[in-house]
């Protein structure tokens, strides 16, 4: 299946007013400035994984969006925004949170704790052997098991065959909130 990149942008840029609400009525934000143009200054921060800045409780935050269009129990998190050279948006980003925005709920992942375990922890464990099988075998789908603390851990790889002019590959993985809570990393259903 061919991921188009245009058409994803197209709806997280769509989501942009439910997230807006979310910040307003949700977390009492008061200053609320996305980064969605083409200008240099919003292209340096999409770089750097920051979507939008919100001010809640005179504390400025740096906020990552992600919109999933169906509900899952699991975090999908970047591995590879490029295979095999440009690491995905959980080691290069820099924004405090990621908000992981459900049809039915929304999660706040703290950045910092998700990027640790995954630099330390998850992605290691994962076997190159199996990131080369799904971007060898061209899927889009990979169910395998991991090893983590000494426990078995069932993760979904995933490929998005990207087209956007170029053609390229984003590689990522699928955890779920059980695995993510077991391993320290903060979050919080809001």
């Amino acid at each position: 299946m061919i991921h188009n990149f245009r058409h994803s942008l197209e709806y997280e840029r769509s989501m942009a007013a439910r997230a807006d609400a979310f910040y307003n009525d949700v977390l009492g934000a008061k200053i609320i400035r996305r980064f969605n143009s083409d200008s240099d200054e919003d292209m340096r921060m999409q770089r750097e994984d920051v979507d939008v800045l919100i001010e809640r409780r005179g504390i400025e935050y740096r906020v990552s969006e992600k919109f999933r269009e169906h509900d899952y129990d699991d975090l999908y998190i970047e591995i590879y925004s490029k295979y095999p050279d440009t690491p995905g948006w959980v080691i290069t980003g820099t924004p405090n949170a990621i908000l992981y925005f459900f049809p039915s709920s929304v999660y706040w992942v703290t950045h910092k704790s998700l990027s640790e375990f995954c630099v330390n922890k998850l992605f290691p464990a994962i076997p190159r052997a199996d990131i080369e099988e799904i971007f060898e075998t061209h899927k889009t789908y990979l169910s395998k098991s991991i090893v983590l603390d000494n426990s078995t851990v069932a993760i979904k790889l995933v490929q998005a065959h990207n087209h956007d002019g170029a053609d390229w590959e984003t590689i990522g993985v699928c955890v779920s909130f059980d695995v993510l809570a077991k391993n320290e990393v903060q979050f919080k259903k809001m």
